[in-house]
C-alpha cells in the first residue's frame, strides 16, 4: 500500500509511459517515494524490438552514466544474474550478494559511486516476469546508510508494480515510434483495440480496431456519453470503476496499475478482454496534457493479432505444442484443434495442460494476454 506521499508522487512516474526523455524525473520521484538517493533503471529487448531503457535520477548525469557502463558495470554481473533469477517484485540487496562490506567499500565501481555521488548501499529489483524483456530497477542509497532498513524496503517494493506497467507501456509506444512518426495517427497500426480516456472518463481517442469491435454490437459499445456501455451491467461497473482508479492514480490520488476486465458477449462466443492502466503524457505525443487511463480491448474471436512466434523462442514448447498454442490464442476448443490436427481431443489435452505449464499461466485468456504483452501486436509500415 503506497502512503499518501508516494501516491502523489505517481504521476512523475507515469509521465515516462509515453516520453522517454522524462525518466529521469520519473526516477527521481520513485528515488523520493523509496526515500533512496538516486535510482536508475535498465530493460533491453530480448527478441530484437526495438526497445531498450538505461536511464538514472537527474543527479546522474548521462556522461556519468556512459562512463559507469562503459568500464565499471562488469563488477554488477554477477549481481544482475542473480537478479535475473529471482521472481519479479522480489526486492535483492546487495549484502545479500557481497556481504563483505569492507571489500563491497574497496571495489572500483563502488568507490566511484561514492566519490561521484556519495552512494553505497543499494537495492535492486526485477520488474516484469516476462521473458520478452529483461529488467531491473536499483535505488542506490546515501553512503552514510551502512545497511537498508526493512521499512526502506518495503516503501520500494509499494511501487515496483506501477514502474513495471510504465516500462511495458513505454515498450509498447517505443516499437510504435521506431516504426511510425506519429503516435497518436500510428494507434491504427495496433491490432487490438485501443482507447484513450480524458481525465474525465470519456474516450477520445478509439483506434480502427475498437471502433470494428463497437460496430459488432456484442456487449460492448461506446454511449453517447463517449463512455464504455456493456451488455452487463456488472461489466459496465467494473470498467467505470477502473477507469476511474486509473485516473485517479495519475492525478496522484491512487494506488491501482492496472485492471482486467472480461466482457461477457451476446453472441456466447469468448469474451472480451479488457485491460485498463493509467497513461499520462506531458509530452503531448497523443494528448496536450493528458492525465487519462488507456484501455487495450483484445477480440478473442479475431485471431489477426495473435502471433505465437516470440513465445516459442522464450518458453520451451515442442513444435506441435507450437501448432497447437497458435490455434489456442485462436479460440479454437480442443474438439476443433483435435480434428484440425488429426489426433485425439486427449492428445491435444496434453498438449494444451504442457503450454500452460511452461507458460506459467493457467487459462486462454492469460496465454493470449502473454502473447500480446511479448509481440505487441503492431503491423509492420
Amino acid at each position: 500500500m503506497l502512503t499518501d506521499r508516494q501516491a502523489s508522487l505517481l504521476p512523475r512516474i507515469y509521465d515516462a509511459a509515453v516520453a522517454e526523455n522524462l525518466w529521469p524525473s520519473a526516477l527521481d520521484a520513485a528515488a523520493e517515494a523509496a526515500q533512496s538517493k538516486t535510482a536508475a533503471l535498465l530493460a533491453l529487448d530480448n527478441l530484437g524490438l526495438p526497445f531498450a531503457i538505461a536511464e538514472g535520477s537527474s543527479m546522474l548525469k548521462p556522461e556519468d552514466l556512459k562512463y559507469y557502463q562503459d568500464n565499471l558495470i562488469h563488477h554488477e554481473e554477477e549481481a544482475w544474474r542473480y537478479i535475473q533469477t529471482t521472481r519479479a517484485g522480489t526486492m535483492v540487496l546487495d549484502e545479500d550478494i557481497w556481504p563483505n562490506t569492507r571489500e563491497v567499500e574497496e571495489r572500483p565501481d563502488n568507490k566511484w559511486m561514492m566519490e561521484k555521488w556519495g552512494v553505497l548501499r543499494r537495492a535492486a529489483v526485477r520488474l516484469n516476469d516476462s521473458p520478452g524483456w529483461t529488467d531491473s530497477l536499483t535505488f542506490q542509497y546515501d553512503a552514510s546508510i551502512r545497511s537498508v532498513p526493512p521499512a526502506t524496503v518495503k516503501l520500494a517494493l509499494a511501487l515496483v508494480p506501477h514502474v513495471a506497467k510504465v516500462v511495458e507501456l513505454h515498450r509498447t509506444f517505443s516499437i510504435l515510434r521506431s516504426r511510425y512518426h506519429a503516435v497518436l495517427n500510428a494507434l491504427d497500426r495496433v491490432k487490438i483495440g485501443v482507447c484513450i480516456t480524458s481525465h474525465y472518463g470519456d474516450v477520445i481517442v478509439a483506434n480502427s480496431e475498437a471502433q470494428r469491435i463497437f460496430a459488432l454490437a456484442d456487449g460492448l459499445a461506446l454511449g453517447m456519453d463517449k463512455r464504455f456501455l456493456c451488455a452487463d451491467s456488472d461489466a459496465s461497473n467494473a470498467l467505470a470503476l477502473a477507469i476511474r482508479d486509473s485516473i485517479f492514480t495519475v492525478n496522484g490520488s491512487g494506488d491501482t496499475h492496472e485492471t482486467l476486465v472480461a466482457v461477457r458477449r451476446r453472441s456466447g462466443v469468448h469474451p472480451f478482454l479488457v485491460e485498463v492502466a493509467p497513461l499520462s503524457d506531458s509530452a503531448s505525443e497523443l494528448e496536450k496534457y493528458l492525465k487519462g487511463a488507456i484501455v487495450f480491448i483484445v477480440d478473442p474471436e479475431n485471431p489477426r493479432p495473435f502471433s505465437v512466434e516470440n513465445v516459442a523462442r522464450c518458453f520451451p514448447l515442442s513444435q506441435a505444442e507450437v501448432l497447437v498454442c497458435a490455434l489456442l490464442v485462436q479460440g479454437l476448443t480442443d474438439a476443433e484443434i483435435a480434428t484440425q490436427r488429426s489426433v485425439s481431443v486427449e492428445t491435444v489435452r496434453t498438449q494444451v495442460k504442457s503450454i500452460y505449464r511452461k507458460t506459467n499461466t493457467s487459462r486462454r485468456a492469460e496465454l493470449i494476454r502473454l502473447t500480446l504483452s511479448i509481440t505487441p501486436p503492431i503491423e509492420q509500415p
